[in-house]
């Protein structure tokens, strides 16, 4: 420590009350220096932020949250609505989204539809909801026609939606190019009978961007399109990949590469291949979609998309904030509308090179 505390800090730290003004005289700084690193934001030198940060932990500082949202209007929390947790990918980019909402200086509150889509469209009734400052929304069961219905009281974002979103922001990557890739990766490695795995439940394959690009793909490649090669599935669960590879094989064994729809399809694709006795890659490659952790330390580790989930969080976020200060501040932002953020196909070893 640089210097020691002054009669009131000293007071303070004993009294477990430190303000503000006890840190910023201990460390020799102004108050607007203390609260930005304290919030982590703002531009100050590393010796100054050592230095406060020293002042910080010495007389036990916490800043005083409720005095910070009543003199800003704000909750400084955002509500995270995901169908389930339970789902690798959601659960990752729940991760995501609260590391950013930290950086923001800000908390999250996560509800879970189910991929219900009453409470999808109804996400700014919510009352779990009722006093965040604005809600980032992941849906799986809403139309088109229900995002151009979405009742919206609050700032609100859509992400990794398969389609634009109307009146609010929606972040997704360009699901209809990755699938499209995807299929071009697969018949560069000898496949020709390509199958999908495609999560139903509420809404049809037709309206993912992932299955027009698969199909897209396969024309590309002068392939037919085969509907015995399409498994819907009503759930994102490991289970369900299994039991669609399953029901794929059953009536179209002469597939030899399949393309699922969600990380958590694809592998749980890899297990019921084995329970069918075909080998991966060697009878049947597989890719699958999201790039969660799992994928990369499986047996065989699992060829993906990385959808730019990180990316995604970070403007999403980002975004997010600005428009909830926005509206205690009156400051003028573009108008809400569609973004896109970049994909990667990330190539490991289920989808190596057809067996002769």
């Amino acid at each position: 420590m640089r210097g020691r505390p002054s009669e009131a800090g000293a007071d303070s730290a004993a009294r477990g009350s430190a303000t503000l003004r006890d840190v910023a005289a201990v460390a020799g700084v102004s108050m607007s220096t203390v609260s930005n690193v304290a919030r982590g934001r703002g531009n100050v030198r590393e010796e100054t932020r050592a230095r406060v940060q020293d002042a910080i932990d010495e007389l036990g500082y916490r800043p005083n949250l409720a005095a910070r949202r009543l003199r800003s209007g704000r909750s400084q929390v955002l509500g995270l609505a995901l169908p389930s947790v339970t789902v690798p990918y959601f659960r990752e980019f729940a991760d995501s989204v609260l590391r950013e909402a930290q950086g923001h200086g800000m908390s999250v509150r996560i509800t879970q539809t189910h991929g219900d889509v009453r409470r999808e469209r109804g996400v700014c009734d919510d009352p779990y909801l009722r006093h965040v400052d604005g809600i980032l929304l992941v849906p799986v069961a809403l139309g088109p026609a229900d995002m151009r219905a979405l009742t919206v009281t609050k700032p609100l974002i859509v992400a990794t939606a398969s389609f634009a979103a109307g009146r609010v922001d929606s972040f997704d990557t360009d699901r209809f190019e990755a699938a499209r890739t995807v299929v071009a990766h697969l018949v560069s490695g000898g496949r020709r009978r390509i199958a999908a795995v495609a999560p139903g439940g509420a809404l049809p394959a037709e309206s993912d961007g992932r299955y027009l690009g698969y199909v897209a793909g396969l024309r590309d490649a002068g392939l037919p399109v085969s509907r015995r090669r399409v498994v819907s599935t009503d759930t994102v669960t490991f289970a369900a990949g299994a039991d669609a590879v399953r029901t794929l094989i059953g009536r179209a064994p002469e597939t030899d590469a399949v393309f699922a729809l969600g990380d958590a399809l694809a592998l749980g694709a890899l297990r019921g291949l084995r329970d069918a006795g075909r080998t991966v890659p060697g009878d049947v490659a597989v890719v699958g979609f999201g790039n969660v952790a799992q994928a990369g330390y499986c047996a065989p580790t699992l060829t993906t998309v990385d959808p730019g989930r990180e990316e995604m969080a970070h403007r999403a976020v980002s975004l997010l904030a600005e428009r909830a200060q926005a509206r205690t501040t009156g400051a003028v932002l573009p108008e809400p509308g569609p973004h896109t953020v970049g994909f990667r196909l990330v190539e490991r070893e289920s989808s190596g090179v057809a067996s002769e």
